[in-house]
């Protein structure tokens, strides 16, 4: 393994990168146990089980990745680059964290009390508002870290990259696209075709897995980026750079 892993600098790095991999692709996970094995509602969105008993499961799990990815430095900036790391982290970052704090509206008879404190701050005149936001700032996360995927993980050092590089950056591609395509389609469902997407969602639940196959993408992607795949299948992902 080369000596980069034991940087001290990169081995930060690294579990940053692995923190939010590892969130992201169990959050959606740990939600579906919960259903099945103690019996908390099922949701119609991710978002949505901030009104069940699992409300600290997803502020915390969007808080953690909200911090990770503010914290998260990347690579230093080219000349003329404009799609930084730090830059789409920071952006990602702080849209993450709207996300939990400005949480989706209820539309269960029963709603999991206390209000949350942006309930409290905010008449329900503004509820469409709120709703907006808490949709928009989803979106601008799941795009950002599409874009992270597909041209931030790909950059390379050399003009000829290794055939591990060059497996890897197809990985990211896929990861990154999966990402993009589930924003497009959750798009297309909830703003032009709200009323298929709630039957779907009433039968299928379709937003929790369209926002779930999105985030198994991320996870994977930054666990990919963080190296764990790379040590646990070398023969695949090699040990250079990432």
């Amino acid at each position: 393994m080369s000596d980069t892993y034991y940087n001290p600098d990169m081995s930060t790095v690294l579990r940053l990168r692995r923190a939010i991999g590892a969130i992201g692709l169990t959050l959606p996970f740990v939600l579906i146990a919960n259903v099945f094995l103690f019996d908390v509602p099922m949701q119609d969105s991710i978002s949505a089980f901030f009104f069940t008993e699992l409300r600290e499961v997803f502020v915390s799990a969007s808080a953690g990745v909200g911090l990770f990815l503010v914290a998260y430095e990347g690579y230093s900036r080219r000349p003329d680059e404009v799609l930084t790391d730090r830059l789409v982290s920071t952006i990602s970052g702080v849209a993450v964290f709207t996300t939990a704090f400005v949480p989706t509206l209820c539309h269960s008879e029963v709603c999991y009390t206390p209000l949350a404190l942006f309930d409290r701050l905010i008449p329900p005149s503004m509820d469409q508002i709120q709703q907006n936001i808490h949709f928009s700032a989803a979106g601008i996360f799941l795009v950002c870290m599409g874009i992270t995927s597909l041209r931030l993980f790909t950059r390379c050092t050399t003009a000829n990259p290794l055939l591990h590089k060059r497996r890897r950056n197809q990985c990211y591609r896929i990861f990154g696209w999966t990402i993009l395509a589930m924003v497009v389609l959750i798009g297309v469902v909830k703003l032009l075709l709200p009323e298929l997407g709630d039957v779907w969602d009433a039968n299928w639940n379709f937003t929790f897995w369209a926002e779930s196959v999105a985030l198994w993408a991320l996870g994977l992607s930054w666990l990919l980026k963080g190296g764990i795949l790379a040590e646990q299948m070398p023969f695949l992902f090699g040990a250079e750079a990432n």
